[in-house]
């Protein structure tokens, strides 16, 4: 193993947007095993520091694998896009729909059943959220970069709306 190689050469995977999530865990578990510190207690200073190079590159690969979002940001990276934190997509629908989803969200507790209510919310913000990652797959896969930045920005957007989605049912949880 080298530093030097891409996340997906680590796993023995090629550079697209869907994995093998099975393999990409029995890789992971593999490579868990080979470079884990421990293993190399007894070595020298250069080993053991190697190991914990090597068991902390195999752990951040493993994470941005797993999760489409960084998944999508690498694959945009590799490839020589850069995608700078601050940046947002220029699809005024898009946006436009955001806010319309984020209100609702806000209104959640305010509704009859506000469990229903955020259920209903959550499934169609899950529902965007995967038609988002096919598109990304479909236009990474044909070489539109551009396209393929836009939907990571748009990804972003989701995941993020996701994570308010997840928060507000547990604020609501605990009011139960």
């Amino acid at each position: 193993m080298s530093l030097q190689q891409t996340y997906f050469e680590i796993f023995g995977l090629k550079p697209a947007f869907a994995v093998d999530r099975a393999a990409l865990a029995n890789r992971y578990r593999e490579l868990q095993r080979e470079f884990h510190p421990d293993k190399y207690a007894s070595r020298s200073d250069r080993e053991q520091l190697l190991a914990m190079q090597y068991a902390a590159h195999i752990n951040e690969a493993h994470t941005t694998l797993r999760d489409p979002v960084l998944r999508a940001g690498y694959l945009l990276k590799l490839a020589g896009v850069e995608v700078r934190p601050e940046q947002t997509t220029a699809d005024v629908e898009f946006l436009m729909q955001q806010m319309l989803l984020r209100e609702r969200l806000e209104e959640v507790p305010t509704e009859t059943d506000p469990a229903a209510a955020l259920e209903e919310l959550g499934e169609e913000v899950q529902g965007l959220f995967s038609g988002e990652q096919r598109h990304f797959a479909e236009v990474f896969a044909a070489g539109d970069l551009a396209a393929a930045k836009d939907s990571l920005l748009k990804l972003q957007f989701l995941v993020k709306l996701q994570r308010q989605v997840e928060e507000l049912e547990e604020d609501l949880l605990g009011d139960y």
